[in-house]
């Protein structure tokens, strides 16, 4: 029964012998789903509020009509309060690569864990768009089991498609790296399966793009984000910082954006009316609420000091942030409104939106209707999102060197672990996890293949101030003779980059450099294999160099199973098909100023351009898009040229313009389809990333970008196998922002060249 209550529920439950107990775990997940809902109160039973067959615009107007100012001040943050029937809920959730710790979620019996997946800076490195999408499926599925156990919400702030401007930024592991097409790719492959599953009445889980926009500084040269005022050019703006947010709302369809901490040129996001309201809402079209970073609205008073207490509510509330993450709205809206300042409307229209997405999530409606109310704890933590887990970081490992085919190691042979993270288990979850089932190693995965008798710590955190070289010399003498080859892991963790923490260099910590040294001695010309997890650009330059560096793998941040991928790509279970998404920039990318907004080179400040597209400066150790594998591949256009309809290109840029559309939806057609041909010359059975690049007439000069990414599909090839892949271009692949903001384009003579290193290249005329 419904008055069962939920703990009570499951201490039965853990009483009873298996059978009953897999029986009972659909009955403890209804329990969870029904009890308490507010629509069976005697307060609300029978208003319109709860007459599911009303529109929601109707039923949520009818709730704010009821309500008084002081209950509209008790719903305006994330910590909603208990008013007018409604009970407490916390808009705060976390699922960036797993549901998540957040205000929101709690870890507690029977739902003590979640499928930790790899951190996105991984995942995307996959380049694998059904990858995606299914751990979107997954994730939404195990935060809606713990929503029915009342440990969890169900309005998940995720994901975070922020472009990664500066390797220095401290939270780049969150997002799908530095390029602008990748990045909306992730958006509309990812966010509607969070959303949406088989009911299609119902919102799954509502999913939360942020941070909106410009947000990419943490805390540098003594200012922070709360204080940070973000000067963006319209150019840069329109093909860098809007366009995967107007993918998440045009395409993708979320159900909320999040306000950015920053201000963007003088204007505090969350008070930005032309930003919110006028873009998002009205020409995007944008259905959902918005949502400001937590302490956001209190910043456009205490640290932009942008405005009054009392105007700071009125401006946020007019600009469209609907909810407030913190207490401003709560303690101050009661004022505003009473000194006339803020007009109680644009409170009630905050409420509507609020209101409106949890009726689009089934709260308030009867259990029969909603089959995401009948998921149970069989469906959390399943063996098949464990799979997913590890396959998904098997797929984004990313092989950088291999020289004289070290790679892969002899299974059954002796070798030799180094590096304190090669028994590292939190530091492969990144930031923004949750509580796992379990950790697989990366000595636990070289366990399963080979024998590990001797592991060489060498430093007791990452950072590694001190090094005790006479004790890491003879541990790694002892070492030598028996080994095969020594594996040596290296990188950063989040104590050296994290939310509210950037870095100020780029390069490994220097005794990680002298870690590497002394093992290279010792290893007296045996293989050197370098496992790099990391959630950014590490200069790698010198480990690129060193002829005692046998190999170099980078595995991000790999989740719960991390340890198993990286042993199954060392010995060969697995042929590495990652490709990066970030380069590898030199330590001198550091010196122009974090401030520095602008994507295009500028002689005279000595930004030598930022990102893949723009950068001038010295060359990066290995390149977006680069990585190898166990096998060979050719790749070649299945024709030398193509024309292209320059009209076409013309009326999709003026179409853009006039939606002020940042990246293509599904309307768009495509200007051009490429055919190419791969074909896997090697022996050994294996994925390949194909890449498609485009370059303007003369690219690099007046703002056009150096290349941009267009189009990109991932293809399994059978030793001596060809495939035939179709790759579609839409305008906004041949479309160049142009200093006011808008789309134009180049007529002429384009270039289009396969993969990161040009493998082939064919004209494109736009005519």
């Amino acid at each position: 029964k419904a008055t069962v209550s939920v703990l009570n529920c499951c201490a039965i439950e853990d009483r009873l012998n298996v059978m009953t107990r897999t029986l009972l775990v659909a009955a403890c997940a209804a329990v969870a789903a029904a009890a308490g809902r507010p629509c069976d109160s005697p307060r609300l039973k029978g208003t319109p509020f709860c007459d599911a067959t009303l529109s929601n615009d109707a039923r949520a107007a009818w709730m704010v009509s009821q309500l008084s100012l002081a209950e509209k001040a008790l719903l305006s943050g994330n910590t909603a309060r208990p008013a007018h029937g409604l009970p407490a809920y916390e808009w705060w959730s976390e699922a960036l690569h797993g549901v998540a710790h957040s205000p929101g979620v709690h870890f507690d019996e029977p739902t003590k864990n979640a499928t930790g997946f790899p951190q996105i800076i991984l995942t995307s490195a996959s380049w694998n768009q059904t990858l995606w999408s299914a751990i979107g499926g997954a994730i939404s599925t195990e935060a809606r089991v713990m929503n029915n156990f009342g440990h969890a919400g169900l309005t998940f702030w995720t994901p975070n498609v922020n472009v990664v401007r500066d390797p220095r930024w401290g939270r780049g592991q969150e997002t799908p790296g530095e390029d602008v097409f990748l990045g909306v790719a992730y958006a509309k492959a990812y966010v509607p399966k969070l959303q949406h599953g088989e009911d299609k009445k119902y919102l799954k889980i509502s999913a939360c793009c942020k941070h909106f926009y410009g947000y990419d500084l943490e805390n540098w040269g003594g200012v922070d984000r709360h204080h940070f005022d973000a000067i963006i050019g319209k150019q840069d703006e329109a093909d860098t910082f809007l366009p995967a947010f107007h993918a998440c709302v045009a395409s993708a369809k979320v159900s909320s954006l999040m306000c950015s901490y920053n201000s963007v040129n003088g204007v505090p996001s969350c008070a930005n009316k032309g930003l919110l309201k006028d873009l998002a809402r009205d020409a995007w079209g944008f259905d959902g609420y918005i949502t400001s970073d937590c302490g956001a609205i209190a910043d456009i008073y205490n640290t932009h000091k942008y405005a009054d207490i009392d105007n700071t509510v009125r401006l946020a509330l007019e600009a469209g942030t609907d909810s407030d993450c913190g207490f401003f709205y709560r303690i101050r809206i009661n004022d505003s409104v009473t000194h006339n300042v803020t007009q109680e409307a644009s409170l009630d229209a905050a409420l509507t939106n609020l209101f409106k997405t949890q009726l689009r999530l089934g709260m308030f409606d009867p259990v029969e209707d909603q089959p995401y109310l009948k998921l149970g704890l069989e469906s959390l933590n399943t063996p098949a999102h464990q799979q997913l887990a590890l396959e998904a970081a098997q797929q984004g490992i990313v092989l950088l060197k291999n020289a004289g085919e070290a790679l892969p190691l002899k299974k059954g042979g002796v070798y030799a672990a180094v590096g304190k993270d090669c028994d590292g288990s939190l530091v492969m979850l990144g930031n923004y996890h949750g509580d796992v089932p379990y950790f697989v190693t990366p000595l636990d995965g070289i366990h399963k293949y080979a024998f590990v008798p001797h592991f060489v710590r060498g430093c007791d955190t990452v950072a590694c101030p001190v090094l005790d070289t006479a004790k890491v010399t003879a541990d790694l003498e002892a070492a030598e003779p028996p080994s095969a080859a020594f594996v040596v892991l290296l990188g950063l963790d989040q104590t050296l980059e994290a939310e509210g923490h950037d870095r100020t260099e780029i390069g490994l910590p220097e005794n990680q450099h002298a870690l590497l040294n002394l093992t290279i001695g010792a290893a007296a010309g045996k293989p050197v294999v370098v496992v790099i997890m990391a959630g950014s650009s590490l200069d790698l330059s010198a480990l690129k160099a060193n002829p005692g560096v046998s190999a170099i793998v980078w595995a991000g941040y790999p989740g719960q199973s991390g340890g198993q991928a990286i042993a199954d790509v060392l010995f060969g279970e697995v042929n590495p098909s990652g490709r990066l998404t970030i380069s590898q920039y030199p330590t001198s990318y550091t010196a122009v100023s974090y401030f520095d907004m602008g994507l295009r080179p500028n002689a005279t400040s000595g930004n030598p351009g930022r990102t893949y597209r723009f950068y001038t400066g010295p060359p990066p150790a290995y390149v977006f898009g680069e990585g190898y594998s166990y096998t060979t591949f050719t790749y070649a256009f299945d024709t030398p040229s193509y024309a292209v309809a320059l009209a076409d290109v013309q009326a999709g840029c003026a179409q853009a313009n006039a939606a002020r559309a940042y990246s293509p939806t599904d309307a768009d057609a495509p200007v051009l389809t490429v055919s190419a041909t791969v074909t896997n010359t090697g022996a050994r059975a294996g994925a390949s990333v194909v890449q498609l690049f485009a370059k303007a007439p003369g690219a690099g000069a007046d703002g056009a970008p150096l290349k941009s990414l267009v189009a990109f599909n991932k293809v399994y090839l059978e030793p001596q196998e060809s495939v035939t892949v179709q790759l579609p271009v839409t305008y906004s692949g041949f479309a160049l922002s142009q200093t006011d903001g808008s789309w134009g384009t180049k007529a002429g003579a384009w270039t289009l060249a396969l993969n990161f290193d040009d493998a082939a290249t064919a004209a494109a005329t736009l005519s």
